[in-house]
């Protein structure tokens, strides 16, 4: 059950007004709040409540710590209530108890303006509450419901989600099972619709077991041990390379044993990625899946769906005794998502189709011909440290939509270490700091979503001119990110008040190197391709920023669907970081797929899509890398296309895949497939 906006204020004023209220006015309010309290809204209002009659009580709310004097016009202010601060995560069920809420903890000290918050979230308000709106609001208590449920919606919205329900014994056995259930099998959670009831059947089955084994990049042998004896089971010819990359083969269907083979390919990594909180090792505890059976989703993480789903698809045809196909080469590879490094190593060499439908595109009905380059340069910036006493600021920023670099770069999504890097160059005017820390992203092919700076204050800094200046920083930032970034967030602490904190930081010219250093470095859309102003052709995007031993790092992805052009912004990137004294390094370093005008194999995949959903596809070509570039560059004359599944948000915790979506680009590769034993036949006649 929500506060109201109305029932916060009448607390407020009833305190304040209570020690000038004659005894007579005292006696008929009384008798007026035990009416109200016996109606059936009052009962309704204090029901289940997570602050109920026992939590505030008449000894834990005290005349004498709830003074006129302890709620003034500043303790109801617009920076101490915004709608960012009070979220349902700053709310919740352990921070509103009987314990929590204390004589002590509600005093004029902690309520008023004299002391400065250890932590403060700096966003726009949502409301603004003053004395005089308070006053304003208690007037308005009179009116109509539906004037009171209007004026009671701002508050609502800033705490919806915390209520504090009580359960009974039987409820709490029931969460307690489903929680079991839920950490033991990544089928279902409690009430989702059952993994078990999806279609079809076997792709979603797979799925469900490669779920249950943790598969990130660089944490591939137990899927890959998975695949292979996938393949001795079912007597099926593999081939596993020292990497892991496999390569397993089944025959053509009977009579289409000779024909000309078709290969298959997915990456059997992904990206992990989890929500702020969530208590769950990726690297060795599997995720949990839910659906609503229109999506299906992870619970707190990325879902793996980026390609996952190619993998199931891939099994569930090399395990269908039914399908009419010719022989089928199906090729896992690994690490893709961390500079196509499967790719890259794999033999191809004994690999006999001269067609291939990679299925690792996000996007259903848009067949992709083409896709960048790209290359991974890092640069260390080399830095002394020393130690330092002073006061120690913490800044961090969050909240940002973030999402695959290739896929999203050119809509405009904030980068939270740039974010943060702008603002540590603000608050260099404040006065003189050192840097003890920064870090933000995790992967180099995604957008940073938080990032976090600790820096140490030498001299006379008032706290009230940091937050000032971040204050403003962060109004000029949110209304510049209001569309593309709507939830973005940034926070400032304060440790040391006393300016007695001693911490190990960067010089004060390495400091300043390191920020002028990010401050400069290009990031986001270099230029569009000709004749398509929507497509990015060449980009860059700092994906992680992280303190060494050597000093300070970066980690920087550069695209384009032009090799000349990519070399041109690794070349601009190297001539910056010699500029600042830093070394660089290319990891990872792939080939774009060309695109080709005339092709036979693209064409037969247009026209079966037509026939397995009634739309036309559409070819496509895009900023982001595939390993087709790589693997035509490994097998001459080897004709690709990418195709895939609605998938929603990769390489977020809100990613998500669409099931009918799945179940049609099911249909669909087995159509391609069986259309190519119609045409064998056709030939042979």
């Amino acid at each position: 059950m929500a506060w109201k906006k109305k029932n916060w204020i009448e607390r407020i004023m009833g305190i304040r007004k209570e020690k000038n209220l004659l005894p007579e006015q005292a006696d008929e309010q009384n008798e007026t709040e035990t009416q109200e309290a016996a109606s059936p809204e009052a009962e309704q209002s204090v029901t289940d409540n997570s602050t109920t009659e026992e939590s505030i009580t008449e000894e834990s709310v005290k005349e004498e710590s709830m003074t006129e004097e302890s709620i003034t016009e500043e303790s109801v202010k617009e920076e101490s209530i915004t709608e960012e601060s009070i979220t349902e995560e700053s709310i919740t069920e352990e921070s509103i108890t009987e314990e929590s809420i204390t004589e002590e903890s509600i005093t004029g000290e902690s309520l008023t303006g004299e002391s400065e918050p250890a932590a403060e979230t700096v966003a726009e308000p949502a409301d603004e509450f003053t004395a005089e709106t308070v006053e304003e609001a208690a007037e308005e208590s009179a009116k109509e419901p539906e004037e009171e449920a209007e004026a009671s919606e701002p508050v609502k919205e800033i705490i919806a989600g915390t209520d504090t329900m009580e359960e009974t014994a039987e409820e709490a056995d029931a969460e307690e099972k489903n929680s079991t259930n839920q950490e033991n099998d990544p089928e279902e959670t409690a009430g989702q619709v059952s993994l078990d009831s999806l279609e079809p059947a076997d792709v979603f089955r797979f799925f469900r077991e490669i779920s249950a084994i943790p598969h990130g990049s660089f944490n591939t042998d137990g899927i890959s041990d998975y695949l292979e004896n996938f393949a001795k089971e079912r007597g099926l010819e593999y081939i596993r390379d020292e990497l892991g990359n496999l390569i397993i083969s089944r025959p053509g269907s009977a009579g289409f044993e000779d024909a000309e083979p078709v290969a298959l390919q997915g990456h059997v990594d992904m990206v992990c990625e989890k929500e702020e909180g969530m208590d769950l090792d990726m690297d060795t505890q599997p995720i949990t899946l839910v659906t609503d059976g229109v999506w299906l989703s992870a619970e707190g993480t990325t879902l793996g769906g980026d390609d996952g789903i190619a993998v199931a698809i891939m099994l569930a045809l090399l395990d269908d005794d039914s399908l009419k196909c010719p022989p089928l080469e199906c090729i896992f590879t690994v690490n893709e998502e961390v500079g196509l490094l499967g790719a890259a190593g794999i033999d191809l060499s004994s690999l006999r189709s001269r067609r291939l439908i990679n299925i690792d595109s996000e996007k259903e009905g848009i067949i992709t011909a083409s896709c960048g380059g790209g290359a991974e340069l890092v640069c260390t910036l080399p830095a002394k440290r020393k130690e330092k006493t002073g006061m120690v600021v913490t800044l961090s920023v969050s909240g940002l939509n973030g999402g695959h670099s290739g896929d999203k770069i050119g809509e405009g999504r904030a980068n939270a270490v740039l974010i943060l890097a702008r603002l540590l160059h603000r608050l260099s005017r404040e006065g003189k700091y050192f840097l003890c820390s920064l870090e933000g992203g995790k992967r180099d092919n995604a957008i940073p979503r938080n990032a976090r700076a600790e820096i140490l204050f030498k001299g006379k800094i008032r706290r009230k001119e940091i937050l000032a200046a971040v204050k403003s920083f962060a109004k000029e930032v949110k209304a510049e990110y209001k569309a593309a970034d709507p939830a973005l967030e940034i926070t400032v602490s304060f440790t040391g008040k006393d300016m007695d904190e001693r911490r190990s930081v960067l010089t004060r010219k390495d400091s300043m190197r390191v920020v002028n250093f990010l401050m400069i470095l290009p990031n986001g859309v270099i230029d569009y391709m000709p004749g398509y102003r929507d497509i990015p052709r060449t980009s860059l995007s700092l994906g992680i920023a992280e303190m060494s031993e050597e000093g300070f790092r970066t980690h920087s992805l550069i695209r384009s669907n032009v090799n000349s052009r990519k070399h041109m912004v690794m070349d601009k990137v190297t001539c910056l970081a010699e500029v600042f004294g830093a070394s660089t390094e290319v990891r990872g370093m792939y080939p774009a797929w060309e695109f080709v005008t005339e092709s036979d194999f693209r064409a037969t995949a247009k026209e079966i899509y037509k026939q397995v959903t009634g739309k036309e596809a559409v070819v496509d070509i895009i900023h982001a890398g595939l390993e087709c570039g790589i693997l035509s560059s490994k097998v001459p004359g080897l004709e690709c296309i990418s195709i895939g599944p609605d998938i929603e948000d990769i390489h977020t915790p809100a990613e998500r895949l669409n099931i009918e979506s799945s179940a049609r680009t099911y249909r669909y590769v087995r159509g391609i497939l069986e259309a190519f034993t119609e045409k064998e036949k056709k030939e042979e006649i």
